[in-house]
C-alpha cells in the first residue's frame, strides 16, 4: 500500500544519504573526466576553472596513484581534450572516445569503471546538463558514491548547469570542490602525499573569475 512504498523510498533516501556522506579513501576512488574539449573553449561558461582543475587532478592521479578515466566526445567534431591537461597527462590514463551521452552506457567505459571496482567516482568536465548529469544518474544508479567537482563542471549556458547541479544534488551525488576534494585525499600534513598536494596547488593555473 501507501505506507509500504512511502517507507520503502524513505528508507531508499536514508541509505542514499548514509552513501554519499563517506569520507573517500584513495585507495577506491576514480577520477573521471568528462569531455573538457577544446571545442567548448570558447562556448563554456568559466572554461578556464575547467582547464585548471583537470590540469590539477592530471597531476594528483600521477602523485596519489589514483586512476583516472578520461572521456572524450567525437572527436572528429570536437577535437582534442583541452592542451594544457595533455600536457601533463600520465601513461596510466586510460582514454576512451565516446558516442553517447552518459560514458556509463558505453561498453568499454563501463566495463574499465567496473574493472577498477571504485566505491567513490569523482566527476567533472562538461556538459553539466548532459553527459555530466547522464554519466552521474548512470553511477549513482549502480551504487557507486558520486562526487561532484562543483569548480569543474559547466555547461554553456549557465542555466543549464544550475539545473543539472540541484538535480544531481537530488538525486544523492556529493558536491565537493577541487581543492576541498584534495584535502580528503591527502587527510592531513603527516601523510607522504601533503607535500606533493601543496604542489600541485602551487602549480595550479590562476583564473581570474572561476565557478563558484
Amino acid at each position: 500500500g501507501i505506507n509500504a512504498e512511502y517507507m520503502g523510498l524513505s528508507l531508499l533516501k536514508m541509505l542514499r544519504r548514509a552513501r554519499h556522506l563517506k569520507i573517500l579513501d584513495k585507495s577506491k576512488t576514480l577520477f573521471l573526466q568528462i569531455d573538457i574539449m577544446e571545442k567548448f573553449r570558447k562556448l563554456t561558461y568559466k572554461y578556464p576553472s575547467l582547464v585548471s582543475v583537470g590540469r590539477s587532478f592530471m597531476q594528483a592521479s600521477e602523485k596519489f596513484n589514483v586512476p583516472l578515466i578520461m572521456v572524450e566526445a567525437t572527436k572528429k567534431q570536437m577535437g582534442e581534450t583541452a592542451a594544457e591537461i595533455l600536457k601533463v597527462k600520465h601513461s596510466k590514463v586510460q582514454t576512451f572516445e565516446k558516442f553517447v551521452f552518459s560514458a556509463y552506457e558505453d561498453p568499454n567505459i563501463r566495463a574499465a569503471i567496473t574493472a577498477i571496482k571504485p566505491e567513490h567516482v569523482v566527476v567533472y568536465g562538461l556538459e553539466a546538463h548532459a553527459c555530466v548529469l547522464l554519466t552521474s544518474l548512470d553511477l549513482l544508479e549502480n551504487g557507486y558514491n558520486v562526487h561532484l567537482v562543483v569548480d569543474a563542471v559547466s555547461s554553456i549556458n549557465k542555466l543549464d548547469r544550475s539545473v543539472a547541479l540541484s538535480r544531481l544534488g537530488a538525486a544523492g551525488a556529493t558536491f565537493t570542490t577541487s581543492e576541498s576534494l584534495l584535502l580528503e585525499l591527502v587527510r592531513g600534513p603527516k601523510s607522504p602525499d601533503f607535500k606533493p598536494m601543496l604542489d600541485i596547488l602551487k602549480d595550479k593555473i590562476k583564473v581570474a573569475d572561476p565557478l563558484n
